[in-house]
């Protein structure tokens, strides 16, 4: 019951459906959106063999049967189901093995997420394509402003070295260079956008970035409160240091002016639970280290959450929208993932997902 327990607060507010199907082919748990999506109470799909919830699906049927008998994983993006009450609902269907410690698989968790139609599919494939078309006119745009830009600072530092020699304060011009810094650093974060990520990984202590990222935000933000709930139990990562210090000096800078006067923002690091890895596109066979920054702000409106790791949204009245996107992006690359889940209780609450090495997986 404990068992069940543990996986349903893990997987209960999860959009995919959940299902988890043991060797005999029975269901023994699902989730409240996998109710949803077979339109019946959870009591009702506990024993279900998945023959019937398949019936129609002989594709389906064979691919748990698979990764029951071999465990490699099975993904599929655009599959358009055929049982009734399912019938015609295009769906993301991954299905992956849970092993004992011997190494056997025990059971199958299938996920499920749901797009109403096919016309959704293609036009998230089609968002994809403007993505990239986006990063090529901005690799282009970059290249082309970087050196009239090179030119227009070394004449400003010219200028503003005979204005010295002079002795005439003329602030305008250090309010130019100013701009100039944040023109150039936007730039650099355009062609983040355009081009593959170089990584430069070292092994480190998560946490002593961690703490390098909480005492430069805490230099600024003096009426915040930062709460460290660190495990030091966590192996060293292997990833490129300054990239993430990139990532979350962003996270904790959003988390901190969500906040309101007085608030705290705590940063949890701990092991993640296979269970947390359902509905993702990470490897269940690996091992992660989950880091979460919390605030208590007003949290992300409903309508407003499937668009925030997309390039020029904000929320901002002062941003330019690329941040959040940049940022999971890096984390991407790293072979990790960052997403948003509302807070416990207001505020919100982005988790960082990254993987050991493999010599680093617990046993």
């Amino acid at each position: 019951m404990r068992y069940n327990a543990l996986i349903s607060s893990l997987t209960d507010h999860l959009q995919q459906a959940v299902l988890v199907i043991d060797q005999k082919g029975q269901v023994v748990y699902c989730n409240d959106s996998a109710a949803q999506f077979w339109q019946k109470d959870t009591l009702r799909l506990l024993g279900k063999q998945s023959t019937d919830l398949f019936h129609a699906d002989f594709m389906i049927q064979e691919k748990i049967s698979s990764v029951l008998d071999t465990g490699k994983i099975f993904r599929m993006g655009a599959y358009v189901l055929q049982t009734p009450p399912l019938q015609e609902r295009g769906t993301e269907i991954v299905i992956a093995p849970v092993r004992s410690k011997s190494g056997r698989v025990k059971l199958a968790v299938i996920t499920m997420l749901e797009s109403t139609t096919l016309q959704e599919f293609q036009a998230r494939e089609q968002e994809e394509q403007l993505a990239r078309s986006l990063g090529t006119l901005a690799a282009a745009l970059a290249h082309e402003i970087q050196n009239p830009l090179s030119g227009v600072r070394g004449m400003l530092q010219l200028l503003d070295r005979d204005l010295q020699n002079t002795k005439i304060k003329n602030t305008s011009i250090s309010m130019m260079l100013a701009e100039l810094d944040r023109v150039e650093r936007l730039l650099k974060q355009l062609l983040l956008h355009s081009h593959p990520v170089p990584l430069e990984k070292i092994l480190f202590d998560i946490h002593d970035l961690l703490n390098t990222v909480i005492r430069f935000e805490q230099d600024t933000a003096t009426q915040i409160r930062f709460v460290r709930s660190f495990d030091t139990s966590l192996p060293y990562i292997h990833a490129d240091r300054d990239k993430l210090h990139q990532v979350f000096l962003n996270l904790l800078r959003n988390a901190v002016e969500s906040s309101p006067a007085d608030a705290s923002v705590t940063i949890h690091t701990r092991y993640c639970g296979k269970w947390e890895l359902a509905g993702t596109n990470l490897d269940p066979e690996r091992s992660y280290t989950l880091i979460a920054v919390e605030d208590e702000g007003a949290g992300v409106p409903p309508e407003q959450r499937n668009q925030l790791f997309k390039p020029l949204f904000t929320t901002k009245s002062e941003g330019h929208g690329l941040g959040l996107s940049i940022s999971h992006r890096l984390i991407q690359a790293h072979g990790g993932l960052l997403r948003y889940v509302p807070g416990d209780s207001a505020g919100s609450n982005f988790q960082v997902f990254l993987p050991h090495r493999m010599s680093d997986v617990p046993v």
